[in-house]
């Protein structure tokens, strides 16, 4: 496939702009040129608040109906911490369809620290110890419907180019509180080594088992720091103390396909496997102030919590 036989069309820009914030940055002068399925992006980024911005990408195959086509790893000027000026540069390879209308979007995001803006929402951070994570789990995607039956029924996550999410229930408005739910070969984008970006923002990954460690000790084993105010009941009310904000967002069972433990238990995948398959998993539960961090089967649809790279 030449890259050349896809119809781009013009590259524009969406700047996020916090409402009552500054209206800074601003990127112009966006363009590409094409060498075989190579893409070379580049862009023009100034902000008069700011010398360092984060710089994101996203990628559209239906025309901008939707924005999640997952474009792999891009490499240069994208991610945290680059510099304002000109002639920035990203390069990515397509390995997308041949027809259809292609749209990239540069996003490039001030609030450095305190928000990034990622696959059509905003996401607020929080620093714990010496990890920065992300305020909420991970909503990306389209709705897969659940239909029973588990692995041996057309609701599966697949290695199809497009992410897919499960939403409690089959309800969007589930995933809009509570995020996606996410088997762990698509959290990981088929990708077996720990750590990696997955379906996480550029700059962030998927946790590993140790950085998942490092977090339970950073609060003392004590889960209640980690759930929000009014995820809990006895001795294991939430008290938030750490600004995790982990809501009870249950999952979606392997076998039957069906969802299980909303409002009772939250469970947050890892990138680190054990054996062929299982997967460690850090677990909240209502009723109790601990942080266990055990192994779950990959076809569990659980939820994605991302870490800064």
């Amino acid at each position: 496939m030449k890259l050349k036989n896809i119809f781009f069309v013009i590259i524009f820009v969406f700047i996020y702009m916090q409402v009552f914030a500054n209206t800074n940055p601003v990127v112009t002068n966006v363009s590409f040129s094409l060498t075989g399925t190579t893409v070379t992006v580049t862009y023009d980024v100034a902000d008069v608040q700011q010398t360092e911005v984060t710089i994101s990408m996203e990628v559209s195959e239906d025309g901008g109906t939707t924005w999640d086509y997952n474009f792999g790893s891009a490499t240069g000027h994208i991610g945290a911490g680059i510099i304002n000026g000109t002639s920035k540069t990203i390069t990515w390879t397509y390995n997308g369809s041949s027809s259809g209308s292609v749209r990239i979007k540069i996003i490039a995001d001030d609030l450095v620290g305190d928000q990034i803006y990622y696959s059509g929402q905003v996401y607020n951070t929080v620093t714990i110890g010496s990890q920065t994570w992300l305020k909420e789990n991970l909503n990306v995607g389209n709705m897969i419907n659940s239909t029973s039956g588990g692995t041996n029924s057309d609701g599966e996550q697949t290695n199809n180019g497009i992410v897919g999410k499960y939403c409690y229930n089959n309800d969007e408005s589930n995933c809009d509180i509570y995020g996606g739910l996410y088997q762990w070969n698509e959290a990981m984008q088929y990708v077996t080594i720990q750590g990696s970006q997955g379906i996480c923002p550029s700059g962030w990954h998927i946790p590993t088992k140790i950085e998942l460690e490092t977090l339970k000790a950073e609060v003392s084993n004590s889960s209640n720091a980690l759930k929000a105010i009014g995820q809990g009941s006895g001795s294991g009310s939430g008290t938030n103390t750490s600004g995790f904000s982990a809501l009870f967002s249950g999952y979606r069972d392997r076998t039957t396909g069906n969802f299980f433990n909303l409002g009772n238990a939250s469970n947050s995948l890892s990138s680190t496997r054990y054996g062929l398959s299982l997967a460690y998993v850090m677990s909240l539960n209502y009723n109790n102030n601990s942080i266990p961090i055990n192994t779950n089967y990959l076809p569990v649809g659980l939820s994605i919590r991302c870490i800064k790279n």
